[in-house]
């Protein structure tokens, strides 16, 4: 199974970036699941705090509290990366590639980049200022990766044409390395 890890801050394209390789590898009639090392943070949301999942109304102060609380006075910062590796023993069963449409630290990147046929992937957005409100921005899920440079590739988002040409160019990379 391959497997890309997106990074990027809050509003960089991520999921934009993980549909778009969807859409690529659908094409190539392959099972594409993307999933989220966030994605039990977002479960608890909806339970604890009854979000509605929706974008428009994510709570990111509850998710970045509830997510250092997980990683580091509950439980430990592999936890959601526990979860995750056994999702992936699941979707390996299932599907050709896999999107994590999530990273947000240093140690996820590093663990999953150790994963067979993974590629990482940074995403910067380039075309508005995603405004976050008071300490969410200083937040280590924000801040974390400013200075971290071991990705394959990083991607400006700066117009979508741009965006999803620069991207169908390195999956087509990716595959051609791959034969």
């Amino acid at each position: 199974m391959r497997i890309f890890i997106i990074a990027g801050k809050a509003g960089s394209g991520k999921n934009t970036c993980a549909n778009f390789i969807k859409e690529y590898y659908e094409a190539k009639n392959q099972k594409v699941v993307i999933t989220e090392i966030s994605k039990y943070l977002k479960m608890y949301a909806k339970e604890i705090i009854n979000w509605d999942g929706s974008y428009e109304t994510k709570p990111r102060s509850f998710l970045q509290t509830i997510g250092s609380l997980i990683r580091y006075t509950l439980f430990d910062e592999d936890f959601l990366l526990k979860r995750l590796t056994d999702d992936i023993r699941l979707y390996q069963e299932y599907a050709d590639v896999l999107v994590i449409s999530d990273a947000r630290l240093p140690y996820e990147l590093d663990y999953l980049k150790t994963l067979a046929h993974s590629t990482s992937i940074r995403v910067i957005n380039k075309f508005s200022d995603y405004e976050l409100k008071g300490e969410e921005k200083y937040h280590e899920t924000e801040t974390s990766l400013d200075n971290y440079n071991k990705f394959d590739y990083v991607f400006f988002n700066d117009t979508l044409e741009n965006y999803h040409e620069q991207i169908v160019n390195m999956l087509k990379e990716v595959d051609n390395n791959e034969k």
